[in-house]
């Protein structure tokens, strides 16, 4: 018995809006072709394992880039829309019939070489039907293998489903390679306008207001993709979170990097809310990426900062500007916060109606968005753009601070970090 490898190339990931996920680069590569390339290394070093090497997918870009490469079989997948169960299907059938199958995904750019290979012997000396990789924490990932007799149970899947439902439901018969490699389980889901992100180092502030703690911890995912030691904390304050692991101390967020991707650091005191940590200038040095919300606006949609604010860091490189584009229309006094310095700023009294070009100046003044820059690189984001005539009107701000020298974006936070 020999694997075949079946590529799954047919996906449309919604979090990467119009971009097409398989052809996103890490590093100078798209996604896809790194996945195509592990796939024919893996077979380079396990000839007597490996058979062929297949890909399913609807797109011609992916067929063309099989074609560049060769000794690769393009599979046409026109029943995507029906889910990952449409793909595993074509894959099956595909096969030789006599031979096992191992599905591998195109999301895992910094999978190891030696887990692929570790995987394959492991699975052709234990006999069992299934195998997969396994983390300290029980957590399973791709790629999967199933033998000859799991063919029948593979072709019976439906929906959105995969092969990973075989693997849950019959456990006794899987063989688990256990990795501790993180970059074995980091998938790349979440695109990024960001070019920053790819590059370790980097210590970000977010000031002003509308979506400030979103983007730290969307920017937090980003990081993590990459495979990079995360630190996320505040200067200021900000709400605990349900979902990340904490610590206030050195020794714990070293503690969570041993097993997490991504550390927050913050001091907990009433009303569930987070505070400087004393320590964490001394931690961000050993981060890979640090993202600090470093002001404060009430959850209102903009501010312009006190005499005290906003908080950043002497360390950090990059500050990111935010204002909320439901601030338009609006009178001052409703939606900014520290209303008599904007007032101040825009030379206005409180009743003034918000307009594009008031949200530019905040953005783009020393006395706003801008406060203790200085020489770093500085970025504006106008978030809450959720609908298209809102995406036009973000348009409008981005060309005015274009003229002003600011690179701009403007986006939906909540949908992900893309315009």
């Amino acid at each position: 018995m020999k694997i075949d490898i079946i590529l799954t190339a047919a996906g449309s990931s919604r979090r990467f809006g119009s971009i097409n996920k398989l052809l996103y680069k890490i590093d100078g590569r798209e996604l896809f072709t790194i996945a195509l390339e592990n796939a024919k290394r893996l077979k380079e070093k396990l000839p007597q394992y490996i058979d062929k090497i297949a890909v399913v997918s609807k797109y011609d870009e992916i067929k063309k880039i099989c074609e560049r490469y060769g000794e690769v079989e393009y599979i046409h997948n026109p029943l995507s829309h029906k889910g990952i169960s449409a793909s595993v299907n074509l894959g099956v059938r595909a096969s030789k019939p006599e031979n096992a199958l191992m599905f591998m995904v195109c999301d895992q750019p910094y999978i190891s070489m030696d887990t692929l290979v570790g995987l394959v012997r492991g699975y052709m000396a234990s006999g069992k039907a299934m195998g997969c990789i396994v983390d300290q924490d029980g957590t399973t990932s791709n790629p999967c293998i199933f033998s000859p007799e799991m063919k029948a149970e593979l072709l019976d899947i439906e929906g959105d489903r995969g092969g990973k439902s075989l693997i849950k439901k019959h456990k006794e018969r899987v063989y688990f390679l256990l990795s501790h490699k993180r970059g074995d389980f980091l998938d790349i889901d979440v695109p990024c306008m960001f070019d920053f992100t790819k590059e370790k180092g980097h210590i970000i502030s977010i000031v002003g207001g509308g979506g400030k703690t979103t983007l730290m911890y969307k920017l937090g995912e980003v990081f993590a993709s990459y495979g990079f030691k995360t630190l996320l904390a505040t200067t200021t304050k900000i709400y605990k979170p349900d979902d990340l692991p904490l610590a206030s101390t050195k020794d714990g967020i070293l503690e969570i990097w041993k097993s997490h991707k991504i550390a927050l650091m913050g001091r907990e005191i009433p009303q569930n809310k987070l505070e400087k940590s004393p320590e964490l200038e001394e931690c961000i040095g050993l981060a890979d990426a640090a993202v600090i919300e470093a002001d404060g606006a009430k959850g209102l949609p903009c501010k312009a900062p006190e005499e005290h604010e906003p908080v950043i860091l002497e360390a950090s490189d990059i500050v990111l500007g935010v204002v909320g584009i439901d601030a338009l229309d609006k009178p001052v006094g409703e939606v900014c916060f520290r209303k008599e310095k904007v007032c101040a700023l825009l030379n206005v009294d409180e009743g003034h109606i918000i307009t594009e070009k008031d949200l530019a100046d905040i953005l783009s003044s020393e006395s706003g968005a801008m406060k203790n820059v200085g020489g770093r690189k500085y970025y504006a984001i106008i978030n809450k753009c959720d609908t298209a005539e809102l995406k036009s009107r973000g348009e409008k701000i981005k060309t005015i601070l274009k003229e002003r020298g600011i690179k701009a974006y403007a986006c939906s936070l909540k949908e992900g970090l893309y315009e």
